[in-house]
């Protein structure tokens, strides 16, 4: 993309629990994500607010899902202009706890994966996985993949690598945490450029209370 995409995120220790949230905006959207997973991390639950930036609406129309992945099957609940839906997912039969992954705006997520799949080089992971980056969600069969390490100089160090959907390569570092990726994604502590100023929000994301 020519236009700069920025990514924040945290993930914590909660009690019994992880908890990932990631807040990622360009200039036509602004994405807050939650994640809650298990301390084996598999996800339980995941909640997405997809708002405009400068909009003339309150909430910015504000698209806000809830994907409960301990139902049986996993269920979404849907909030946008107003109204409220409820949605199974049945592709695959997919069961309660079967999903093993979730993929979401910007690359945060996928820290879990690889920390859960502990990697060897040469080895890869496939399972069902909730893909919630587009409009249309989806649960695909979907493959993690550890590569050869490499030396990145844009980075200045060798990275350990891991590709999933076969296309899109990561670069972690020695712990397995994401530290960059193919696509041209830094640390803005490695760049030479002043990240853009940020975006508007529409109020605090609130994972509990809404949709």
């Amino acid at each position: 993309m020519r236009e700069p995409v920025v990514e924040r995120y945290r993930i914590e220790k909660k009690n019994c629990v992880y908890v990932v949230t990631v807040h990622q905006e360009w200039f036509r959207q602004i994405d807050d994500v939650e994640v809650v997973y298990d301390l084996a991390w598999k996800p339980l639950r995941a909640w997405k607010r997809m708002t405009i930036p400068g909009v003339d609406e309150e909430d910015g129309r504000a698209d806000t899902r809830l994907y409960e992945l301990r139902n049986d099957p996993p269920t979404m609940s849907r909030r946008a202009h107003g109204e409220l839906e409820h949605r199974v997912f049945q592709g695959r039969d997919v069961e309660a706890g079967e999903v093993v992954a979730v993929v979401g705006p910007g690359r945060a997520l996928l820290n879990a994966w690889i920390q859960k799949a502990d990697l060897e080089v040469g080895e890869v992971v496939r399972g069902p996985v909730l893909d919630f980056r587009e409009l249309v969600e989806r649960v695909d069969e979907v493959a993690l993949r550890r590569d050869p390490d490499r030396m990145e100089e844009t980075l200045g160090r060798r990275v350990r690598v891991y590709t999933v959907f076969g296309r899109e390569s990561v670069f972690a570092d020695d712990e397995g945490w994401i530290i960059g990726d193919l696509a041209g994604l830094r640390d803005d502590r490695d760049l030479d450029t002043e990240p853009p100023p940020a975006l508007p929000t529409y109020g605090a994301p609130d994972p509990v209370g809404t949709p």
